[in-house]
């Protein structure tokens, strides 16, 4: 037998705050009246279960309740991340960091899904320090030298005035160097921080006419003879004589040494055929 409605009223109803266990619900469709478990109408609408926040009480929360309303928040980028909705409809949070080409980079692989930022080693004659919020990278012992040479030379060196040094004539040619920077002049500049240093030098030289002159050489600094040290010899015309002299000097930054020569006699170029200067 099919149950019609035929107009009544229901009227009457006890007030409940919650639902009673086995209790029934009904409706009528196309004017048949219909019951269902309250169970089975909470099941078929979907909404089974509860909404909670989870995890630490100290993060921040995704679900936001506001009385009887759910929100869920959205996720923004934030300094450095970047959130996007994947292919398979999921959400991402990825690290967003531009970093520099040039050079050795600190950021490394950084399409990984646990980036590595390199640490520093020092290498020869460097010292890292980590200090607070910033690396310190400086040079500590590292070995300085320098030499600058020439050989087969026959540009005169001009004396102009008898027993006043002048700097050599002619090209020299540039050696190994480090911590110093040399030139084709003959000059050997020191770049760095303030130290003492060896200075060697040796030449062979002749006279351009004449014959018994006196003549003597001299390491300069910054275009001034340390006359301490001088070396003296005899020479004539056509006839070589080497000399070698050295000096124990101190030199800051940007300060440079340098060969010069002296015509004791007279004003008879000098004519230095092979000379060689070294700094360490």
């Amino acid at each position: 037998m099919v149950d019609r409605a035929q107009g009544r009223k229901k009227s009457q109803f006890t007030q409940q705050n919650t639902v009673l266990a086995n209790s029934y619900m009904d409706y009528f469709v196309n004017g048949t009246n219909y019951k269902i478990s309250y169970d089975n109408f909470v099941s078929g609408l979907g909404v089974t279960g509860t909404i909670v926040q989870d995890g630490a009480v100290t993060g921040t929360p995704i679900l936001d309740t506001d009385g009887t309303i759910n929100n869920i928040r959205n996720l923004e980028d934030g300094s450095g991340i970047v959130t996007n909705v994947s292919a398979e409809n999921g959400v991402t949070i990825a690290h967003n960091i531009s970093y520099d080409t040039t050079g050795a980079p600190l950021f490394l692989n950084t399409t990984a899904t646990s980036p590595v930022i390199a640490s520093i080693v020092a290498g020869n004659g460097i010292a890292v320090a980590s200090t607070d919020n910033y690396v310190t990278i400086s040079q500590v012992g590292v070995a300085e030298y320098a030499n600058v040479t020439m050989h087969g030379n026959s540009t005169e060196t001009v004396i102009a005035s008898t027993a006043t040094a002048v700097k050599v004539a002619g090209t020299f040619v540039v050696g190994d160097e480090s911590g110093y920077t040399g030139d084709t002049t003959g000059k050997i500049t020191h770049d760095g921080d303030t130290a003492r240093h060896i200075i060697n030098a040796i030449v062979s030289m002749t006279v351009a006419s004449g014959t018994n002159h006196t003549v003597s050489m001299y390491i300069a600094l910054n275009g001034t003879i340390v006359n301490t040290t001088k070396t003296t010899t005899t020479t004539s015309s056509g006839l070589y004589r080497s000399l070698a002299t050295f000096a124990n000097l101190e030199l800051d930054d940007g300060d440079y040494v340098e060969i010069f020569v002296r015509n004791e006699s007279t004003t008879d170029n000098i004519i230095v055929l092979d000379a060689i200067i070294g700094a360490l």
